[in-house]
Protein backbone atom coordinates (compact mmCIF):
# COMPACT_ATOMS: atom_id res chain seq x y z
CA UNK A 1 0.00 0.00 0.00
CA UNK A 2 2.86 2.48 1.17
CA UNK A 3 4.43 1.86 -2.01
CA UNK A 4 1.52 2.38 -4.18
CA UNK A 5 0.99 5.88 -2.47
CA UNK A 6 4.39 6.53 -3.26
CA UNK A 7 4.57 5.08 -7.10
CA UNK A 8 1.41 7.79 -7.67
CA UNK A 9 3.09 10.64 -5.89
CA UNK A 10 5.49 10.22 -8.41
CA UNK A 11 3.46 9.63 -11.34
CA UNK A 12 1.67 12.92 -9.97
CA UNK A 13 4.57 14.86 -9.83
CA UNK A 14 5.93 13.90 -13.50
CA UNK A 15 2.61 14.90 -14.76
CA UNK A 16 2.66 18.38 -12.95
CA UNK A 17 6.34 18.71 -14.36
CA UNK A 18 5.35 17.81 -17.99
CA UNK A 19 2.09 20.41 -17.29
CA UNK A 20 4.35 23.16 -16.51
CA UNK A 21 6.70 22.65 -18.50
CA UNK A 22 3.86 22.85 -21.51
CA UNK A 23 2.98 25.76 -20.43
CA UNK A 24 6.11 27.47 -20.25
CA UNK A 25 6.69 26.32 -23.92
CA UNK A 26 3.55 27.58 -24.93
CA UNK A 27 3.94 30.92 -22.90
CA UNK A 28 7.04 32.11 -24.08
CA UNK A 29 6.42 34.11 -27.52
CA UNK A 30 3.06 35.44 -25.96
CA UNK A 31 2.19 38.70 -25.04
CA UNK A 32 2.94 37.36 -21.93
CA UNK A 33 6.28 35.37 -22.56
CA UNK A 34 9.84 37.04 -21.86
CA UNK A 35 10.34 36.79 -25.20
CA UNK A 36 7.32 38.63 -26.77
CA UNK A 37 9.02 41.32 -29.31
CA UNK A 38 7.00 44.75 -29.30
CA UNK A 39 8.04 47.13 -31.19
CA UNK A 40 6.73 49.60 -33.94
CA UNK A 41 5.33 46.79 -36.32
CA UNK A 42 4.12 44.15 -33.26
CA UNK A 43 1.89 45.74 -31.08
CA UNK A 44 0.48 44.86 -27.06
CA UNK A 45 -3.81 44.25 -27.20
CA UNK A 46 -4.88 47.71 -25.60
CA UNK A 47 -6.12 46.13 -22.35
CA UNK A 48 -2.82 43.49 -21.84
CA UNK A 49 -1.54 44.07 -18.12
CA UNK A 50 0.36 41.36 -16.53
CA UNK A 51 -0.99 39.55 -13.89
CA UNK A 52 2.29 39.02 -11.71
CA UNK A 53 3.47 42.61 -11.23
CA UNK A 54 5.73 43.27 -7.90
CA UNK A 55 7.61 46.60 -7.06
CA UNK A 56 11.57 44.70 -6.92
CA UNK A 57 13.55 45.85 -3.89
CA UNK A 58 15.96 48.42 -5.25
CA UNK A 59 16.41 52.12 -4.68
CA UNK A 60 14.96 54.91 -6.67
CA UNK A 61 16.69 58.84 -6.56
CA UNK A 62 13.69 59.80 -4.55
CA UNK A 63 11.07 58.18 -2.48
CA UNK A 64 7.89 59.10 -5.06
CA UNK A 65 9.59 56.80 -7.97
CA UNK A 66 8.71 53.61 -5.71
CA UNK A 67 5.27 53.25 -7.18
CA UNK A 68 6.93 53.44 -10.71
CA UNK A 69 8.98 50.81 -10.50
CA UNK A 70 6.98 47.83 -10.95
CA UNK A 71 8.21 44.48 -13.05
CA UNK A 72 6.88 41.42 -13.42
CA UNK A 73 8.39 39.37 -10.71
CA UNK A 74 10.88 37.09 -12.50
CA UNK A 75 12.14 40.06 -13.70
CA UNK A 76 12.05 42.19 -10.95
CA UNK A 77 13.76 39.36 -8.79
CA UNK A 78 16.48 39.64 -11.60
CA UNK A 79 16.74 43.27 -11.24
CA UNK A 80 17.43 42.84 -7.58
CA UNK A 81 20.65 40.31 -8.11
CA UNK A 82 21.97 43.05 -11.10
CA UNK A 83 21.68 45.90 -8.53
CA UNK A 84 23.08 44.09 -6.02
CA UNK A 85 25.80 42.33 -7.91
CA UNK A 86 26.95 46.20 -9.00
CA UNK A 87 27.04 47.36 -5.91
CA UNK A 88 29.12 43.96 -4.33
CA UNK A 89 31.46 43.50 -7.10
CA UNK A 90 32.48 47.16 -8.43
CA UNK A 91 31.01 49.23 -5.34
CA UNK A 92 28.33 50.91 -7.93
CA UNK A 93 25.01 52.64 -7.32
CA UNK A 94 22.02 51.57 -9.85
CA UNK A 95 18.96 53.44 -9.33
CA UNK A 96 15.85 52.16 -10.72
CA UNK A 97 13.68 55.17 -12.52
CA UNK A 98 10.49 53.32 -14.81
CA UNK A 99 9.50 49.58 -15.04
CA UNK A 100 5.29 48.91 -15.99
CA UNK A 101 3.57 51.43 -17.94
CA UNK A 102 0.11 51.15 -18.70
CA UNK A 103 -1.46 51.30 -22.13
CA UNK A 104 -3.31 54.67 -21.42
CA UNK A 105 0.28 55.54 -19.42
CA UNK A 106 2.14 55.55 -22.40
CA UNK A 107 -0.63 57.29 -24.19
CA UNK A 108 -0.36 60.10 -21.55
CA UNK A 109 3.53 60.71 -22.18
CA UNK A 110 3.57 60.40 -26.03
CA UNK A 111 0.65 63.09 -26.68
CA UNK A 112 2.90 65.06 -23.88
CA UNK A 113 6.46 64.82 -25.81
CA UNK A 114 4.59 65.17 -29.40
CA UNK A 115 3.22 68.55 -28.02
CA UNK A 116 5.94 69.53 -27.03
CA UNK A 117 8.46 68.97 -30.14
CA UNK A 118 6.34 66.75 -32.82
CA UNK A 119 4.60 63.19 -33.49
CA UNK A 120 7.42 62.52 -35.80
CA UNK A 121 10.38 63.66 -33.32
CA UNK A 122 8.53 61.98 -30.31
CA UNK A 123 8.27 58.97 -31.73
CA UNK A 124 12.17 58.42 -31.97
CA UNK A 125 12.19 58.50 -28.48
CA UNK A 126 8.88 57.74 -26.74
CA UNK A 127 7.11 54.66 -27.93
CA UNK A 128 3.15 54.95 -28.92
CA UNK A 129 0.76 53.10 -26.66
CA UNK A 130 0.75 49.63 -27.39
CA UNK A 131 4.50 49.64 -29.02
CA UNK A 132 5.92 50.21 -25.14
CA UNK A 133 8.37 47.37 -23.73
CA UNK A 134 7.20 48.83 -20.42
CA UNK A 135 3.53 47.91 -20.59
CA UNK A 136 5.16 44.11 -21.00
CA UNK A 137 6.68 44.67 -17.22
CA UNK A 138 10.01 43.33 -18.63
CA UNK A 139 11.72 46.57 -18.97
CA UNK A 140 13.61 49.16 -16.50
CA UNK A 141 15.10 52.38 -17.09
CA UNK A 142 17.97 52.83 -14.71
CA UNK A 143 20.33 55.65 -13.83
CA UNK A 144 23.38 56.48 -11.53
CA UNK A 145 23.76 59.18 -8.85
CA UNK A 146 25.73 61.08 -11.29
CA UNK A 147 23.39 61.39 -14.33
CA UNK A 148 19.63 62.20 -12.59
CA UNK A 149 17.98 62.46 -16.33
CA UNK A 150 17.56 59.83 -18.72
CA UNK A 151 20.42 60.64 -21.53
CA UNK A 152 22.96 58.59 -23.14
CA UNK A 153 25.82 60.17 -20.90
CA UNK A 154 24.70 57.13 -19.09
CA UNK A 155 26.72 55.20 -20.97
CA UNK A 156 29.98 57.08 -20.35
CA UNK A 157 29.34 56.63 -16.59
CA UNK A 158 31.21 53.84 -14.33
CA UNK A 159 27.71 52.05 -13.64
CA UNK A 160 27.19 52.19 -17.45
CA UNK A 161 29.90 50.15 -18.79
CA UNK A 162 28.92 48.04 -15.61
CA UNK A 163 25.36 47.76 -16.95
CA UNK A 164 26.62 47.08 -20.84
CA UNK A 165 29.06 44.63 -19.48
CA UNK A 166 27.32 42.58 -17.16
CA UNK A 167 23.42 42.61 -17.53
CA UNK A 168 22.94 39.67 -19.78
CA UNK A 169 24.05 37.55 -16.77
CA UNK A 170 21.17 38.42 -15.33
CA UNK A 171 18.98 38.19 -18.07
CA UNK A 172 19.35 41.98 -19.45
CA UNK A 173 19.91 43.03 -22.81
CA UNK A 174 20.23 46.91 -23.67
CA UNK A 175 17.66 47.49 -26.40
CA UNK A 176 18.37 50.41 -28.41
CA UNK A 177 21.92 50.57 -29.13
CA UNK A 178 22.88 53.28 -31.21
CA UNK A 179 23.65 51.53 -34.37
CA UNK A 180 20.47 49.86 -34.12
CA UNK A 181 18.53 52.67 -34.86
CA UNK A 182 17.51 51.79 -38.42
CA UNK A 183 16.54 48.16 -36.93
CA UNK A 184 14.75 49.50 -33.68
CA UNK A 185 14.07 53.00 -34.52
CA UNK A 186 14.57 54.89 -31.75
CA UNK A 187 17.88 56.72 -30.90
CA UNK A 188 20.40 55.25 -28.37
CA UNK A 189 19.01 54.29 -25.10
CA UNK A 190 21.91 52.81 -23.12
CA UNK A 191 19.56 53.36 -19.74
CA UNK A 192 16.24 51.03 -21.19
CA UNK A 193 17.10 47.52 -20.03
CA UNK A 194 14.74 44.64 -20.65
CA UNK A 195 14.29 41.07 -19.59
CA UNK A 196 14.39 37.73 -21.57
CA UNK A 197 15.55 35.52 -19.35
CA UNK A 198 19.81 34.91 -18.66
CA UNK A 199 19.92 32.39 -21.44
CA UNK A 200 18.95 34.31 -24.50
CA UNK A 201 20.08 37.60 -22.77
CA UNK A 202 23.49 35.89 -22.96
CA UNK A 203 23.13 34.80 -26.37
CA UNK A 204 22.48 38.19 -27.34
CA UNK A 205 24.81 39.94 -25.62
CA UNK A 206 27.77 37.41 -27.86
CA UNK A 207 26.03 37.77 -30.93
CA UNK A 208 26.10 41.85 -30.47
CA UNK A 209 22.43 42.23 -32.37
CA UNK A 210 19.46 44.01 -32.63
CA UNK A 211 16.46 42.11 -30.53
CA UNK A 212 14.50 42.09 -33.56
CA UNK A 213 16.99 40.22 -35.56
CA UNK A 214 17.69 37.65 -32.94
CA UNK A 215 14.36 37.25 -32.14
CA UNK A 216 13.12 36.52 -36.18
CA UNK A 217 15.35 33.79 -36.23
CA UNK A 218 15.71 31.94 -32.52
CA UNK A 219 11.83 31.27 -33.03
CA UNK A 220 12.24 28.81 -36.01
CA UNK A 221 14.10 26.70 -33.13
CA UNK A 222 11.60 24.63 -31.76
CA UNK A 223 9.83 25.19 -28.19
CA UNK A 224 12.03 23.22 -25.72
CA UNK A 225 15.07 24.76 -27.49
CA UNK A 226 13.61 28.45 -26.18
CA UNK A 227 13.25 27.04 -22.90
CA UNK A 228 15.86 25.01 -22.37
CA UNK A 229 18.80 25.78 -24.91
CA UNK A 230 22.10 27.16 -23.93
CA UNK A 231 24.02 30.30 -24.81
CA UNK A 232 26.42 28.76 -27.07
CA UNK A 233 23.62 26.74 -29.00
CA UNK A 234 21.61 30.02 -29.17
CA UNK A 235 24.21 31.72 -30.31
CA UNK A 236 25.33 29.34 -32.74
CA UNK A 237 22.01 28.74 -33.97
CA UNK A 238 20.82 31.98 -34.74
CA UNK A 239 23.91 33.07 -36.21
CA UNK A 240 24.05 29.88 -38.59
CA UNK A 241 20.63 30.79 -39.44
CA UNK A 242 21.23 34.52 -40.13
CA UNK A 243 24.04 32.99 -42.37
CA UNK A 244 21.54 31.17 -44.56
CA UNK A 245 22.56 27.72 -42.74
CA UNK A 246 19.57 25.66 -41.54
CA UNK A 247 21.29 22.34 -40.96
CA UNK A 248 21.03 23.19 -37.07
CA UNK A 249 17.12 22.83 -37.70
CA UNK A 250 17.55 18.94 -38.59
CA UNK A 251 19.62 18.50 -35.49
CA UNK A 252 16.81 19.83 -33.66
CA UNK A 253 13.41 18.42 -34.62
CA UNK A 254 10.55 19.64 -33.23
CA UNK A 255 9.58 16.13 -32.20
CA UNK A 256 12.14 15.11 -30.67
CA UNK A 257 11.97 11.44 -28.75
CA UNK A 258 14.78 12.67 -26.13
CA UNK A 259 14.94 16.90 -26.02
CA UNK A 260 18.04 16.61 -23.50
CA UNK A 261 20.35 14.26 -26.04
CA UNK A 262 19.27 16.36 -28.88
CA UNK A 263 20.20 19.29 -26.95
CA UNK A 264 23.34 18.05 -26.29
CA UNK A 265 24.10 17.19 -29.78
CA UNK A 266 23.28 19.95 -31.45
CA UNK A 267 25.60 22.16 -28.80
CA UNK A 268 28.44 20.06 -29.52
CA UNK A 269 29.08 22.34 -32.84
CA UNK A 270 28.94 25.41 -30.86
CA UNK A 271 31.02 24.71 -27.76
CA UNK A 272 34.42 25.91 -27.15
CA UNK A 273 37.28 23.34 -26.67
CA UNK A 274 37.54 24.28 -23.11
CA UNK A 275 34.21 24.32 -22.55
CA UNK A 276 31.66 21.36 -21.35
CA UNK A 277 28.15 21.14 -21.92
CA UNK A 278 27.06 21.45 -18.51
CA UNK A 279 29.04 24.07 -18.01
CA UNK A 280 27.00 25.81 -20.79
CA UNK A 281 24.02 25.10 -19.47
CA UNK A 282 25.34 26.58 -16.13
CA UNK A 283 25.80 29.65 -18.30
CA UNK A 284 22.20 29.66 -18.45
CA UNK A 285 22.09 30.70 -14.76
CA UNK A 286 21.99 34.00 -12.55
CA UNK A 287 25.96 33.99 -11.53
CA UNK A 288 27.06 32.78 -9.66
CA UNK A 289 25.92 29.45 -11.00
CA UNK A 290 23.22 27.28 -8.99
CA UNK A 291 25.70 24.77 -7.70
CA UNK A 292 29.55 24.18 -7.51
CA UNK A 293 31.24 22.13 -10.60
CA UNK A 294 31.13 18.49 -9.92
CA UNK A 295 34.43 17.49 -7.29
CA UNK A 296 36.79 15.36 -9.35
CA UNK A 297 38.16 12.58 -6.97
CA UNK A 298 41.35 11.79 -7.45
CA UNK A 299 41.45 8.59 -5.00
CA UNK A 300 42.56 5.35 -7.03
CA UNK A 301 39.32 3.52 -4.93
CA UNK A 302 36.06 4.44 -7.26
CA UNK A 303 32.49 3.16 -6.43
CA UNK A 304 29.81 2.44 -8.66
CA UNK A 305 26.14 4.09 -8.20
CA UNK A 306 25.14 0.35 -6.86
CA UNK A 307 27.88 0.01 -4.77
CA UNK A 308 27.18 3.34 -3.29
CA UNK A 309 23.69 2.83 -3.01
CA UNK A 310 24.51 -0.08 -0.60
CA UNK A 311 25.85 1.92 2.04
Amino acid sequence: MRYRIFALAVLFALLFSHSVLAEQEADILSDSGILCLVNREKHLPKDYAPSDLVKPKVDTRKSSLQERIYMREEAAHALEDMFNAALTESALKLLAVSGYRSYGTQQVLFNQKAAAVSAATASLTVAKPGESEHQLGLAMDVQCPDTLTLSSNFAQTEEGRWVEENAHRFGFIIRYKAEWKSMTGYNYEPWHIRYIGVAHATAVHMLNIPYETYYEQVIRLPEYVLTQGNPYLLAGAVQDLINGDESILALLPANAPDTDAALRRASQRYLPEDTSYQQAVWMGYPTPVPTPEPRVDTDTEEYSYSQMEGK
